[in-house]
This record gives structure tokens, sequence and C-alpha cells, in this order.
């Protein structure tokens, strides 16, 4: 009887833990905000492991030499590129874990419901499986010469005026705005104002997420794991079609950006909630 009693009390402990409920628990970024007023206060990233800068008000980089043009302008973007794909993760993750727990009880809480169905009405789905496909972020490399050549590296207007990297229009006269001086067919355009680089830069994974211009993309990029073999699938998003993901995709191996795919957020600036 001695022998078998701590077994019993064993079994009763790992029995009472298992029924404990697990938590979600969501790992934050803490980021430094700053305002840039000359190239002294871009702030350098010397190597794989950087600061979360957000800039909230930036300068054209339009008369620096060219390769100066390129290094600012990646450190500039970068930190809000890592946010945003950081955020995103995050975001699955949770999303995963209320996708486990209806496994076994079918019945959703109504604090998830609370946190999906906002998510399902951004990101223009209705299930599960799609809003993952969908939230899933792609290489910095891809995003990073995107916004170069949107941008002309940060020498547009839109850049400096209105923290606009990818040129995205605006259809909605309700939102902050800015309109270009040249139209078209006599229709006037406007690209969105964003209040910080990553306002921007969330509002691209966004666009990818939603317009289903992408879904051929959004479906490559969850098993092509090298950035380059998945810009041939972003033809749609200029009407120059392959002529401009070719372009990308010199730009991005002549500028090497595929080196930032494995740069990350320093630890320090992790917080878990």
């Amino acid at each position: 009887m001695r022998s078998i009693t701590p077994l019993i009390i064993c079994l009763i402990f790992l029995l009472s833990s298992c029924s404990q409920p697990v938590t979600f628990k969501h790992v934050s970024v803490i980021p430094k905000y700053a305002v840039i007023e000359k190239k002294e206060d871009i702030h350098a990233i010397t190597d794989s492991t950087v600061i979360p800068y957000i800039y909230t008000k930036v300068i054209s980089l339009r008369e620096l030499a060219v390769e100066e043009k390129k290094d600012k302008f990646v450190e500039m973007l970068l930190p809000s590129i890592l946010v945003s794909q950081h955020d995103l993760h995050q975001t699955i993750k949770r999303v995963e874990y209320i996708e486990k727990r209806l496994v076994k009880h079918p019945f959703m809480r109504k604090t998830d419901s609370i946190f999906l169905l906002p998510l399902f009405e951004t990101y223009n789905c209705d299930q599960i499986p799609e809003l993952k496909i969908r939230l899933k972020p792609h290489a910095a490399s891809i995003v990073l010469g995107q916004a170069a050549l949107e941008s002309g590296w940060g020498s547009s207007r839109f850049f400096k005026e209105g923290n606009n990297v990818f040129g995205i229009w605006s259809y909605n006269a309700g939102e902050d705005r800015i309109q270009a001086f040249v139209g078209r067919d006599s229709t006037n355009i406007y690209v969105r104002s964003y209040s910080s680089i990553e306002e921007s830069v969330n509002d691209y994974f966004q666009t990818i997420a939603r317009v289903n211009a992408y879904k051929e993309f959004r479906q490559e990029r969850l098993t092509i794991e090298k950035p380059l073999e998945l810009i041939p699938f972003l033809n749609r998003y200029s009407e120059l079609g392959e002529i401009y993901t070719d372009k990308l995709k010199q730009l991005i191996e002549t500028n090497d950006l595929t080196k930032y795919d494995s740069y990350v957020i320093k630890n320090e600036y992790f917080v878990e909630e």
C-alpha cells in the first residue's frame, strides 16, 4: 500500500494540472517613437538585432548620395517592418489558440468573438483557415524592395509629406490623404497619409491580405520559402505586370536585400502580457 500511495498522489496532481485552463500569452513590442529632422536623426542599424524605432516624421532622402540614400532608407523602414511582422505572427498564434480550443470545446467564448470578428471584417473573410492565410506576413526583402520602387528610396513627395511608403491610393474623402499633382483621365488622384512609417507598413500588409488581385500570391507564400521565387506572383501589384516584377527582383538582388530577412528585434524590447 505504501508503494501505491505516491503513485496515486502523482496521478491526482497530473489530472488537476491538466484541468487548468491554458491561457494565451501575448508578446508585445515596446517601440521607441522618433521624428527625423535631419539624416543624423536616423538611428543606424549595426547588426542583425534591431531597436524598434518607429518614425512619425521623416525627411526626403532625394539629396543624399545613392548608397547613403539606400542605407538610410533601410534604417528608417526595417524596424517598422519587423514590428508589423511580429504583430501579425502574434495575431496568428492567438487565432490558432482559439482554433485549437474550438476543436475540444465547439462553443466560442465572448472574448474570442470580440477578438475574431473585427479581424474577419478587416481581412475580408469569415473562416479561420482563410484568415490565417491572409494574416501571414512575407519576407522583409520583398517589403523593402517594393517600398524602394514605390518611393524612389524615400525621395517621393508622398513619403515625405504623408509617411506613404508604398504609394497606396485613397478612395475615401473622409480619411487623411494627399492629392497628387497629376490626375488620370480628368480625375484627381489621392494617396493615403499616415501617422507613422509603421502605419504605412501595416496598411501595405493589409492591402496584400485583402485584395483579390493578390490571392495567388497569398496562396504561394504558404509554401514558397525563397522570396525571389515569390516575386512573379506580385505581377498584379502594378499595371506594368511582368516588367514590374522583373524590376523588383533585380532591385532586391542588386542591393542584397534578402540579408535583412534574418534580422530580428532586440530581445529587450519584448514584453509578455
